[in-house]
């Protein structure tokens, strides 16, 4: 596969170890950081360390497509492919699909498609799922394009929410004017960095994946915390050279974790931080236990980096609640994240 030629391009994987690949693949990314304005900028630590660490039972497949030299060396990378191949999922994501910005509209991007569809296939998948942004109703303009390919290539938009992207300004609004709420009777705070403690290591794993639904008195308090969720989702973390910052809250009586939230860091961009899940278990919801847990969790973050001034984050737009509370804190919505999904086989 490595020498196959689709209209006059070369693919080939991108592998960690080829440096004077990687180097054009960054230099890519970072032209193309334009496509959506006011995004985060890439960062090459936390992009080159995404080769070697994949998320938590997916597998990543990464190529790049370039023209070659008329002397018949290899050409410049043009564009660039990542497919995420989850653990027993029949569909295959498309994570990344860019040409260069002076190339685009000449065939490139749709011979990547092409690429997709047959790794997809050569995994057994029988779709491929993608995010495409668009605008919100009164929102900044958005690229009509990706949307537009989405639909030329076949796919066609999924029926599953769309996603709400998020931004807090803390130059402009500054949630903890008022402080942290008090923790309510009962239950108590506390805070973690990047590796979760052991004692906490099964539980944020549960509720992760179950979104805080899962009954505790289901739970087999003896899981092996090594082979958690947690750990498997660490390893990617810091193999990418992210910092992450938590807070929970513990019920005093159980002595068990019923919530949490995390922001995490990238290296390279000192302004900006994520905020990521906050999960609070069923049976103790209705105690403002989100909000007090993003509001002290933004706290513990500032402490240690001082430097951040914009916070993003995403919703399901059917999530009312948690978008609620970022409204709350001055999160003001840009985009939507919209689901497109393309049959494998079908022709595109």
């Amino acid at each position: 596969m490595n020498d196959d030629r689709i209209h006059g391009l070369r693919f080939s994987p991108l592998a960690a170890d080829d440096e004077a690949t990687v180097v054009q693949w960054l230099r890519l990314l970072d032209d193309s950081a334009g496509d959506v304005p006011g995004s985060a900028p890439p960062c090459a630590v936390d992009m080159r360390g995404s080769l070697r660490f994949p998320p938590p039972a997916t597998k990543l497949e990464d190529w790049v497509v370039r023209h070659d030299g008329s002397d018949g060396r290899d050409g410049r990378v043009v564009g660039a492919l990542r497919l995420a191949l989850p653990d027993g999922a029949d569909v295959a994501r498309v994570d990344q699909l860019l040409v260069a910005p002076g190339l685009r509209r000449r065939g490139i991007g749709r011979a990547l498609y092409e690429r997709a569809v047959g790794i997809a296939a050569g995994h057994g998948r029988s779709a491929l799922a993608a995010t495409v942004v668009e605008a919100l109703p009164g929102g900044p303009a958005r690229d009509a394009g990706p949307a537009a390919f989405a639909a030329a290539v076949g796919a066609s938009r999924a029926s599953v929410p769309a996603g709400v992207h998020q931004w807090l300004d803390l130059g402009a609004h500054d949630p903890l004017t008022a402080g942290v709420p008090e923790v309510p009777e009962g239950y108590a705070l506390v805070t973690w960095g990047t590796v979760t403690p052991d004692e906490y290591a099964v539980r944020v794993s549960l509720l992760e994946q179950s979104l805080g639904d899962e009954a505790f008195e289901e739970v087999d308090e003896e899981r092996e915390v090594g082979t958690s969720y947690a750990r498997e989702f660490e390893t990617m973390r810091v193999g990418r050279g992210r910092r992450a910052y938590h807070t929970g809250v513990v019920h005093e009586e159980s002595g068990r974790l019923a919530g949490y939230t995390s922001v995490s860091k990238t290296t390279g961009n000192p302004s900006y931080a994520l905020q990521g899940m906050t999960v609070v278990h069923r049976g103790h919801r209705g105690r403002r236990l989100g909000m007090l847990l993003k509001l002290a969790n933004l706290e513990y973050v500032l402490r240690h980096e001082p430097e951040v001034r914009l916070v993003e984050t995403a919703n399901a737009e059917d999530n009312h609640a948690m978008i609620a509370v970022n409204s709350s804190m001055g999160f003001v919505p840009y985009e939507r994240w919209v689901s497109w999904t393309g049959l494998v086989g079908s022709g595109g």
